[in-house]
């Protein structure tokens, strides 16, 4: 796979997120809030959920690519790994989310989410597309990103870049649906 190609297609696909939550930004309170049903997440606890994943990943970006070494290799080869929790996290092409899954504990949103949520959100949106690019300078093979549900799973920085999109492009199409359901309703 092509680094290049690879990083300009993740930039892409976040600039897209980022579209979608600066669109909810111009929605009420009230249907920010609002859920389908009481065990189902708001379009706000969704946002919240990525802010808590997300900012696992920029801390350890933060912390591997401060003074990672720049490379001239141009391919990416990612992890069997990597795949497999690539493959259960990406929504399909057609937008349906493939693996549904219970979120662990730490990832739960708090019950009070507040409503600069979706400011910080797409903060780290932008912190992601600009951290993309200064990675286009280095070896995503060989830089080991910790994954969050520990140190048991760690992903080379491609597939980590690859599963964290992945993960936000998800949510986004939970929250999309949401809005579609409480349409429904009212």
């Amino acid at each position: 796979m092509n680094k290049l190609e690879l990083i300009n297609s993740l930039i892409a696909d976040t600039q897209a997120v980022k579209n979608e939550a600066i669109r909810f930004s111009s929605l009420s309170k009230a249907e920010l809030l609002s859920k389908p049903s009481p065990e189902k997440w708001c379009v706000l606890e969704c946002i919240e959920h990525l802010n808590i994943a997300d900012a696992h990943y920029i801390a350890q970006f933060d912390k591997k690519l401060i003074n990672a070494p720049h490379s001239g290799h141009n391919d990416f080869k990612p992890g069997w790994m990597g795949n497999y929790f690539v493959k259960m996290i990406k929504p399909k092409e057609d937008g349906t989310i493939p693996s549904p899954m219970k979120t662990l504990r730490k990832f739960i949103p708090e019950i009070n989410v507040q409503h600069d949520t979706l400011s910080k959100f797409i903060e780290d949106q932008d912190y992601l597309i600009d951290t993309l690019e200064k990675s286009k300078s280095l070896d995503l093979n060989k830089i080991k990103i910790t994954s969050a549900i520990g140190s048991i799973v760690t992903f080379k920085l491609g597939d980590a870049f690859r599963f964290l999109i992945g993960h936000n492009q998800r949510h986004i199409i939970q929250a999309q649906q949401v809005l579609q359901q409480m349409e429904m309703v009212s």
